[in-house]
């Protein structure tokens, strides 16, 4: 069976089509000795002549007929899986997409995502998921389709995109008593503090810094995830460290303040991340096109 293949079915079928060696070597620009050399492969296969010479023409052996059907039917088999693509029109699709995501990005990103959705894909459903521990393995297995913030080890076999550039600021309550226009890092150690424990925001950056740096918070309440610490900040004192894109829509009603750390801690890049399994999946290929465009551009990577 190794010596079979889609280009030997083929001959087969021009050759019992035209009964000649000659016209079926013209019809599929071989030449004759070629097509002879593949019908000599086909012959000692199956220990038959398969075509014999008669006054006219090449005529297939009895075994020869027996075979023409299921050889036709498997040579038609073969040449619709090679012509075979995957088209994913998103005007007419209703797939639901699955993505993992941060807080912040359900906040600041998914509206944005969602507006586009309706003008170019109205039938296209999302679904969002908090980043875990088990979103490589749900990247991994096609549960989640993309994940989109930070994450810094997924391991062989995942791809990212940059999307754009993060990085930490300080938000507190506009009319804070104390803190006014700029924040010293006598202050930032002194007051008051909400740390937010989350993955996918570079939060590690930000413990790793303060470590290094031999800066302590007096933290007062953790939480885990940024959904409603506007009201926590507008109610108290707190002083809250987050990522720039959180302060910038948290200062947009009025009532709480965006000011620059008094220390510096690295930038991060805000990603989407997929497997590789899934990088000329058509309808991953679009999706992330789609991120690319309404966010960030640059080139994937491995």
């Amino acid at each position: 069976m190794n010596n079979v293949d889609l280009k030997l079915l083929t001959i087969v079928a021009e050759l019992f089509r035209t009964r000649s060696v000659s016209q079926t070597a013209e019809n599929l620009a071989l030449s004759q000795s070629t097509v002879s050399m593949h019908l000599a492969t086909l012959r000692k296969h199956f220990n038959d002549p398969l075509f014999v010479k008669t006054s006219s023409g090449m005529e297939p052996t009895p075994h020869m007929a027996e075979l023409l059907e299921p050889i036709q039917k498997s040579k038609e088999i073969l040449e619709s899986i090679l012509e075979h693509h995957v088209v994913f029109n998103p005007a007419t699709s209703d797939r639901m997409f699955r993505v993992c995501s941060t807080d912040i990005a359900k906040i600041t990103m998914m509206p944005k995502l969602l507006k586009r959705l309706q003008a170019v894909a109205p039938s296209i459903r999302v679904e969002l998921r908090g980043m875990s521990a088990n979103t490589a393995r749900l990247l991994e297995s096609g549960e989640v389709d993309l994940a989109v913030g930070f994450l810094s080890e997924l391991g062989a076999g995942f791809c990212e995109q940059k999307l754009f550039e993060e990085n930490f600021v300080c938000v507190v309550r506009t009319d804070h008593p104390r803190v006014k226009s700029t924040l010293t890092l006598a202050q930032f150690a002194s007051e008051i503090h909400l740390a937010v424990t989350t993955s996918g925001t570079g939060h590690d950056i930000l413990e790793r810094t303060l470590e290094a740096e031999g800066i302590d918070r007096k933290i007062v309440m953790r939480v885990d995830g940024f959904l409603g610490i506007a009201s926590i900040i507008e109610a108290t004192d707190c002083l809250v460290v987050v990522p720039q894109q959180l302060g910038n829509y948290l200062t947009k009603q009025g009532r709480i303040k965006m000011l620059a750390l008094p220390f510096e801690v690295p930038n991060y890049f805000v990603m989407q991340h997929w497997h590789e399994r899934y990088t000329h999946d058509a309808a991953n290929e679009w999706l992330r096109g789609l991120f690319a465009e309404l966010f960030a551009s640059g080139k994937a990577h491995r």
